[in-house]
């Protein structure tokens, strides 16, 4: 078992990094990358960002919802198959419904249709309105999964991966390539 002290220094240490490689995406809210981004392109990377830590935190749900049930001493094995089959299908409805939700409906409800060209939809309007969509579904349903499941003082704290030893780029490297938008089953 980790030690608390060790396990707090880990936790910092992921914050610190977090925080070097994208300060605006620290915001938390949709409404906080607007305000500290005046540019269209920040304001988006910071959505994305955002919706990628989101999509992290309902991941680390699914699994601890999974830990949970599987510890169950009180029910058979194959009474825990079930529920986890029975939890696994409701995640994989739940995942379909949000993205149909944020790629077909959200896009409507903001600044998008006025932004449309020969009846099309587009531009940053589309996209904000999509990430904010899949921001606020993903946040509300891993905080629905730990009220429901997570143990007292809160899921478990996520391992952190090993820095990575890449030889550092050539002043001649072609530039980083901004996120994508990614939807994650």
């Amino acid at each position: 078992m980790t030690h608390p002290l060790r396990l707090r220094g880990s936790l910092a240490a992921v914050a610190l990094l977090f925080g070097a490689l994208a300060p605006a995406a620290l915001a938390g809210s949709p409404a906080e990358c607007r305000r500290q981004n005046a540019d269209p392109r920040g304001y988006l990377d910071c959505l994305n960002l955002l919706q990628k830590t989101g999509e992290d935190e309902l991941q680390r749900s699914v699994i601890g919802v999974t830990a949970v049930i599987e510890a169950r001493a009180d029910l058979q094995p194959a009474q825990r198959r079930r529920w986890i089959g029975l939890f696994e299908e409701s995640q994989g409805r739940f995942v379909s419904w949000r993205n149909f939700e944020c790629q077909s409906i959200a896009p409507f409800e903001g600044e998008g249709p006025r932004q449309s060209v020969g009846g099309r939809m587009g531009g940053a309007g589309v996209i904000e309105q999509r990430l904010v969509c899949l921001i606020g579904h993903n946040e509300r349903r891993a905080r629905d999964l730990a009220a429901r499941y997570a143990p007292a003082g809160g899921w478990p704290a996520p391992a952190v991966p090993p820095p990575a030893s890449a030889p550092a780029p050539a002043a001649s490297a072609a530039p980083a390539v901004a996120p994508r938008l990614i939807i994650a089953p």
